[in-house]
């Protein structure tokens, strides 16, 4: 996100204008960044009164930032400038709001440019973050009013992914030397970025200053650098990107790596492993030498499920080359498994021996809630291909934007841009998309799969490979493919302490049992059709079915009361989130919930949980059709529904590529020097309107079959040339 403006801070503000100094009448107009957009505040001021504020927060989040946008005026107006409490679960809309409130008023004539003083000494600030399971806390040292160190001293994102290590080692540095907390956050790691900066503001607060006039812009370069003379471009350094890389620089080919994060893997990282039909390497380590698997009935299942026979080679690749492709990068890159048939398949049981482990770091003790910590066998492979041509580089914070054409039309490079404003020109003769799919493109995810979706795979996927193809003349296969979703919970997980790990398990469990009557955001019935405690053991997946990706369960009064005083239900008290739990620990069946009500309200402040005195009121709130929900419910009381949203790990459908992943053209004819790879070409083995081919661990299988494919495809373009 880019500020609309500057941002030119004010002294710190009193309850009112008059004590400040006579302010020029007038309306003014100020933006700053909040957590997922620009949130813009408007100032009318008149007689040196605030007489009308209005925040657009429309780009946040709705449920959360959005709906907190008129509660942040009111305090606005009522505060007479920026020193308001703001929303408790919107902290990165509130901070905004106060930042730009702060401009605004300079605009007017409000404050002067000397900062409040911050005491020296050591200070701590806790703010909400990337964690699932607690808050961040950072300790911050202020020396002779300046920022000298932030230290993060509690965090629980770690245990949720491997993101949060890039926002501490490259952002704390920048936020230092910058004195400004206008620093931009890490791609990749935006919350866990964010929410450092909120602890780092909290600090100044604490420490007697005033953190919205700590938001000083920050200079960005104009250079323009111009990288030629490379074999092959790899555009996006996660696993697919990786695999590409590794396997271009085995076949002598000098390779460019670019990737927008700030750190590899992209969601390679949010895998336990990958599908691998009888690999070498694992038939000796774990089967005697002998296949465990009848590939030939998985081909045979595969082309049924896709029911066409038109990429039949490219599935017939991905099939009979998983086991190899393990073996070779296995061989020649240092990767590491363990175990075989520790994940069986989501749709043949019979398929016991399917897919593998990544091998953790540290002796197989670094686990996250996504399984083993595995970036360090990433850059260990990187490390080993780099070694093979003193050429070869890759570099990470560096976006790739448009592919740069000759006069005839082909792709000769990619233009990018680095985090501190850098232009690169990178200049080679093949080029290999590998950018993730389309998962944090909201307008993408309207255009082809009819709405965004909630997320637990990588937001920097944005569709920038796919689009890169289509500029080249490239077609899409199967953009309707449903997303990749094996997790369900609340829509909005509460990451602070409004509730506490217990009463959000409980939460969560009024959201992912299946002995409720449940219904879509249509008002219609979904999963089980009764109350009578049938149970739909496939809910938790079947959610990517469900319009919009999402349904509600629904109570009564009458069953909330219940729950208040003899408890959940066995279903109730059984329910979790594959993954995603927040560390708490549900009653057992029976145990009076005594807080039910507590519960249920911060529920309610966190759009997870809708009440409603009747159907038509309930109808109105969801945005559901009243003849629909009044036939589904049936009873005419007070209701409430707790939502119930699909999380998804990446997109599938993408560019059309052929079996030695050239992209192709409408007409079928590659385009010799472009290649795709992993989500950015995986329609070619799935279907549109089906769930992708849900045999456990397939798609990070194509990584490795499709960047092994690519990358010496490329090479042997480009060194041909």
């Amino acid at each position: 996100m880019k500020r609309t403006i500057a941002l030119l801070l004010a002294l710190a503000m009193s309850v009112s204008l008059a004590s400040c100094g006579l302010a020029a009448d007038g309306v003014y107009t100020a933006s700053a960044e909040g957590f997922d957009s620009d949130v813009t505040v408007t100032l009318t001021i008149a007689g040196d009164a605030i007489t009308d504020v209005t925040v657009d927060a429309s780009g946040e989040t709705a449920a959360i930032g959005g709906a907190a946008a008129q509660t942040l005026a009111d305090q606005v107006k009522a505060a007479g400038g920026a020193q308001i409490d703001g929303v408790s679960g919107a902290t990165l809309t509130s901070t905004a709001v106060k930042v730009a409130v702060a401009d605004a008023l300079a605009q007017a004539g409000i404050g002067g440019a000397e900062k409040k003083a911050v005491a020296d000494g050591v200070f701590t600030g806790t703010a909400e973050s990337f964690g699932l399971t607690g808050m961040m806390t950072c300790e911050v040292t202020f020396a002779g009013g300046a920022i000298e160190s932030v230290s993060v001293v509690e965090q629980s994102d770690s245990a949720t992914g491997e993101w949060f290590a890039s926002a501490e080692a490259l952002l704390i540095p920048r936020l230092v030397e910058a004195q400004s907390l206008a620093v931009d956050a890490i791609a990749g790691a935006t919350v866990s970025s964010n929410a450092i900066k909120s602890c780092v503001a909290a600090a100044i607060d604490a420490a007697g200053g005033d953190s919205t006039q700590w938001y000083t812009p920050v200079e960005k370069k104009t250079d323009v650098v111009k990288v030629e003379g490379y074999d092959v471009i790899v555009v996006g350094m996660g696993g697919s990107g990786v695999f590409s890389y590794c396997a271009a620089a085995d076949q002598g080919a000098s390779v460019f790596g670019i990737e927008t994060a700030g750190k590899i893997g992209g969601n390679s990282v949010c895998t336990y492993g990958p599908m691998a039909l009888n690999s070498q390497y694992l038939k000796d380590k774990y089967n005697g030498g002998e296949d465990y698997i009848n590939a030939d009935d998985v081909y045979k299942v595969w082309m049924e499920y896709v029911g066409s026979d038109e990429k039949a080679d490219v599935i017939h690749e991905a099939v009979y080359n998983s086991g190899s492709a393990l073996d070779y990068f296995v061989e020649n890159f240092g990767f590491e498994f363990e175990g075989l048939g520790m994940l069986g398949s989501f749709a043949v049981p019979e398929w016991t021996k399917l897919w593998t482990v990544y091998s953790a770091d540290n002796g197989n003790t670094s686990w996250n809630i996504l399984g083993p910590n595995k970036t360090f066998q990433f850059t260990r492979a990187l490390d080993i291909a780099n070694g093979k041509n003193e050429k070869n580089r890759y570099m990470t914070e560096l976006t790739a934007t448009t592919l740069i054409f000759d006069e005839a039309g082909k792709a000769i490079g990619v233009n990018a841009e680095y985090w501190d404003g850098t232009r690169y020109e990178i200049y080679g003769d093949a080029i290999i998309l590998a950018t993730g799919g389309f998962l944090g493109n909201d307008e993408m995810m309207t255009e082809y799969l009819g709405t965004p979706v909630n997320t637990i795979g990588v937001t920097t996927c944005d569709g920038t490979g796919i689009n890169m193809g289509i500029s080249a003349g490239g077609a899409t296969y199967m953009m309707k493919t449903l997303p990749m979703v094996h997790i369900s919970q609340v829509p909005h997980i509460i990451r602070n302490d409004d509730l506490t790990a217990d009463q959000k398990a409980i939460l969560s469990a009024l959201a992912l049992t299946t002995d409720q009557l449940m219904v879509t955001t249509e008002g219609n019935v979904w999963g089980n059709a009764n109350q009578s405690g049938t149970v739909d053991e496939g809910i938790s997946v079947e959610i990517v079915f469900a319009p919009d990706y999402r349904y509600y369960v629904m109570y009564t009064q009458e069953q909330i009361d219940a729950i208040r005083t003899t408890g959940l239900s066995p279903a109730q008290a059984a329910a979790s989130s594959m993954f995603m739990g927040q560390g708490g620990t549900l009653p057992e069946a029976g145990t009076p919930v005594e807080d039910i009500d507590t519960i249920l309200a911060v529920g309610e402040a966190y759009g997870n949980v809708t009440k409603a005195a009747s159907i038509a009121e309930l109808a109105q709130k969801l945005g559901c059709d009243e003849a629909n929900l009044a036939a589904a419910l049936g009873t005419d009381t007070t209701w409430y529904a707790v939502g119930c949203n699909a999380y998804a790990y990446a997109t599938v459908g993408g560019l059309d590529v052929d079996a030695n992943m050239n992209v192709l053209r409408e007409d079928g004819t590659p385009i010799e020097n472009l290649f795709a790879v992993g989500q950015d070409s995986e329609g070619v083995c799935n279907v549109d309107g089906k769930a992708y081919t849900p045999w456990g661990g397939q798609a990070q299988s194509w990584t490795f079959v499709s960047g092994e494919i690519a990358g010496k495809q490329a090479a042997a373009y480009s060194l041909a040339q």
